[in-house]
């Protein structure tokens, strides 16, 4: 059926994204985004607009992340998919905390036959002050 063999092809694809972020390989994080990719991340800029940009964005997180296992996992991952376009969510477990710590929404495209990511929003939840 073609919604499985898409749903595994996006999450082979997010697998191996998420290994590459571990493992500190930038030709392995952008392998599978588009050139016009916009992200939204927690920390500053809030919004990123193409490949150039967002590779910028990783500078600070490998700043502060000691990578390996544990350093960036997935978890609840949801995916939806139509034919040509697709959006996954789950939630991030990063710096090997034992819960998550970030929420994450990927959208992707299929171009060529090729699976893309052409959208990341990553976002913290905030603690309101209920008084």
């Amino acid at each position: 059926m073609e919604a499985d063999l898409n749903e595994n092809q996006i999450r082979s694809l997010i697998e191996n994204w998420a290994k590459a972020v571990r493992n500190g390989d930038m030709k392995g994080i952008i392998a599978h985004h588009t050139d016009d990719i916009i992200m939204f991340d927690v920390p500053f800029p809030l919004q990123s607009k193409g490949i150039d940009e967002y590779k910028k964005t990783w500078d600070l997180f490998f700043k502060y992340s000691p990578g390996g296992e544990g350093s960036f996992n997935i978890t609840e991952l949801k995916i939806i998919s139509g034919e040509n376009i697709a959006f996954a969510h789950g939630l991030l477990l990063i710096g090997g905390e034992k819960s998550p710590s970030c929420r994450l929404t990927i959208g992707l495209k299929k171009i060529g036959g090729k699976w893309l990511i052409a959208h990341e929003h990553h976002s913290a939840p905030v603690k309101l002050d209920q008084t």
